[in-house]
């Protein structure tokens, strides 16, 4: 939740209107890019903040135009958000936790948790070993759920290239978790 305050009650008034007939387009525009509902849920408020700032800049009188400004600004703020993702340190550690927490549902024996464990951990240790594009396309595809096609576009990479950085992800982590393992 957060908290704006206007300058005039007008300017009050043309924000809720703008919430109210454009929240879904909003929501929906930050859905098609398969964000989580947390992160829908924080880019959407960044969205609202955006537009708080550029009442003046829609009009209101013309639904069309004013849907295509904020759909603009919505993909803008997702874009610059993914931007981000690829410039920060990636590792796989941070987002499989929850998988690690309910492991011992699968499984009552100790010994099999200890060999899932360290498993797990060879896993993920290889992957963070990988160059960035390369867990980039395994967070998108795997962890995401995205097609090819999606990560091309979220990425500006053609699909072929989407293809081939798995398929050299997958290879790499099979030849270093093979050759581990000897």
């Amino acid at each position: 939740m957060f908290v704006l305050t206007f300058e005039s009650p007008e300017d009050e008034n043309k924000f809720l209107t703008i919430y109210e007939k454009f929240s879904k387009t909003v929501y929906y525009t930050l859905k098609r890019f398969n964000f989580d509902p947390h992160i829908i849920e924080d880019l959407s408020q960044d969205v609202y903040l955006v537009l708080s700032t550029h009442l003046n800049d829609i009009d209101l009188t013309d639904p069309k135009r004013a849907q295509n400004y904020i759909i603009t600004i919505t993909r803008n703020i997702s874009k610059n958000h993914i931007e981000a993702l690829k410039r920060q340190p990636y590792t796989v550690c941070d987002v499989s936790s929850d998988l690690l927490q309910n492991k011992l549902s699968y499984t009552d024996h100790v010994l099999d948790s200890l060999i899932l464990d360290e498993q797990i951990r060879l896993i993920k240790e290889e992957i963070n070993k990988l160059d960035q594009k390369y867990k980039i396309v395994l967070e998108l595809k795997y962890l995401g759920h995205l097609s090819n096609s999606e990560i091309a576009s979220i990425l500006k990479i053609k699909k072929k290239t989407v293809e081939m950085q798995l398929y050299r992800a997958k290879q790499l982590l099979y030849e270093r978790i093979a050759h581990g393992q000897k």
